[in-house]
């Protein structure tokens, strides 16, 4: 099957005669003025006109003398009689009628231009610098830092051990994943997933100017695609693990050296076996304190490690970095006057 051509339009810019056929009318029927190549337009889509029994030759080219479009396979101008010579050809029209079709832009929202509508506009200017110059305020105050010198006042401490006890636990996952030991399983049929299943194809029409006052027009689609759920089974189980039973725990001050609390046990086995209600201890946690003083009377509680916990005395002066907000930065402590 033969490619199908459809005219462009022109409208006249002597007459202002309006939709003119770019192939058909190489001069106004109207006022004879000749077609200006920079006037060639896309009609309206379902507007189409075909240029029957059209047979493509070329792009025109474009008559340096008097600005007339000719057939590609003229020698000399239609218009003023100038021969062809290297004269260009003219330039192709893009689809801008089509692509807005294609790809409809959302109307922006009227914005009002009396007097207040103006007073809204700098009312909302304003308000945003003003945001900005708060924002920027507070940021130099978060960002910046001083050194402050401090006294210790006092350090705490905390230590914590974990008992842990072998329950059973109810827990689910895909029956597909269940982990060893699993018991007292159920299922039950729940959604997983979703996949991309093709439903059918999405079109639009590409028009493309050839050049000579007409153009072709095809229909190019692609694939669409749907979400569609993908289910499987849900299992439910029991399952015997170690859990936190309780943390006991223990804490003072720098008169008590740090000791680890002795958790009592009322559920042991000998071996550490797994028996349901046997109890073992879990992880350890620590922790240690100094709160500190500037001249002014701001104090500040920091965590330190434990070596430098034990080195500190209450009565020490130090040097802390503040931010601007007022919070301490305390990995910034300067310990190289500490004897």
């Amino acid at each position: 099957m033969s490619e199908q051509y459809f005219e462009m339009l022109w409208d006249c810019a002597q007459c202002d005669a309006r939709d003119l056929l770019a192939k058909t009318h190489r001069h106004c029927p109207h006022c004879g003025a000749a077609q200006g190549p920079d006037t060639r337009r896309f009609p309206e889509p379902g507007q189409e006109i075909e240029a029957r029994d059209h047979r493509f030759v070329g792009k025109d080219w474009f008559c340096g003398y008097c600005e007339s479009p000719n057939s590609a396979a003229s020698a000399f101008c239609g218009n003023c009689g100038a021969p062809r010579g290297d004269s260009p050809t003219v330039a192709v029209v893009p689809d801008a009628a089509t692509a807005a079709v294609n790809s409809p832009v959302q109307p922006k929202p009227e914005r009002a231009t009396g007097p207040g509508g103006r007073k809204s506009l700098w009312m909302l200017v304003l308000l945003l610098v003003l945001l900005v110059g708060v924002g920027a305020h507070w940021t130099y105050k978060a960002l910046s830092k001083h050194d402050e010198t401090v006294q210790l006042l006092d350090k705490g401490w905390t230590r914590q051990v974990n008992v842990e006890h072998h329950t059973a636990v109810r827990a689910s996952d895909w029956c597909d994943s269940l982990p060893a030991g699993a018991y007292g399983i159920s299922s039950q049929r729940e959604q997983r997933g979703t996949r991309q299943v093709e439903d059918g194809q999405s079109c639009h029409t590409v028009r493309t100017d050839v050049g000579d006052g007409t153009f072709t027009q095809r229909q190019e689609c692609s694939p669409r695609y749907r979400d569609e759920p993908v289910y499987d089974q849900r299992c439910s189980y029991r399952i015997n693990r170690w859990q936190v039973l309780r943390t006991d725990t223990l804490q003072g001050d720098a008169t008590l050296a740090p000791t680890w609390p002795t958790p009592q046990l009322t559920h042991t086995l000998s071996g550490g076996g797994n028996t349901l209600g046997a109890q073992r201890l879990g992880s350890r946690v620590e922790r240690y304190t100094v709160r500190l003083q500037s001249a002014q009377g701001q104090q500040w509680t920091c965590p330190v490690e434990a070596d430098l916990w034990a080195r500190l005395v209450q009565g020490h002066t130090l040097t802390l970095k503040v931010r601007g907000t007022g919070q301490a930065v305390c990995d910034s402590l300067d310990m190289t006057a500490l004897p």
